[in-house]
């Protein structure tokens, strides 16, 4: 092989791999695929001592840039949003978005309404 072939198929795997490293999903993968109603009550009962440590084991998507964001699938198509400066400190705002869009802080209260007497 020619020293011009080599570098056309050496640029050539380079700029696929920089494509498919771009390509790549901000998404952590877990063990669960999303919260259950249980574990969110479960959860709210913590109330403001909930730290991003309390949900390390639930799968999320990174969708922050600058802050921290992440999504969290729950029970029933809802999502739960988590927000902070740094994953150091405790988060700053932890609210649920249901499916009309409409955010609801992650209280006993509200996972009442949203779920019903479930």
């Amino acid at each position: 092989m020619t020293l011009a072939k080599c570098f056309k198929f050496s640029m050539t795997l380079l700029f696929v791999l920089i494509i498919c490293s771009a390509c790549q999903s901000n998404r952590e993968v877990g063990p669960s695929g999303y919260i259950s109603l249980d574990e969110l009550k479960s959860l709210s009962e913590k109330g403001v001592s909930l730290n991003w440590g309390d949900f390390t084991k639930y799968s999320f998507e990174d969708i922050g840039s600058g802050l921290y964001i992440r999504k969290y699938k729950i029970e029933g198509g809802h999502q739960l949003l988590i927000t902070g400066k740094s994953l150091e400190s405790p988060p700053d705002k932890i609210y649920i978005v249901n499916q009309n869009g409409k955010k609801l802080d992650l209280t006993q209260d509200n996972l009442s309404d949203l779920y019903g007497s479930k």
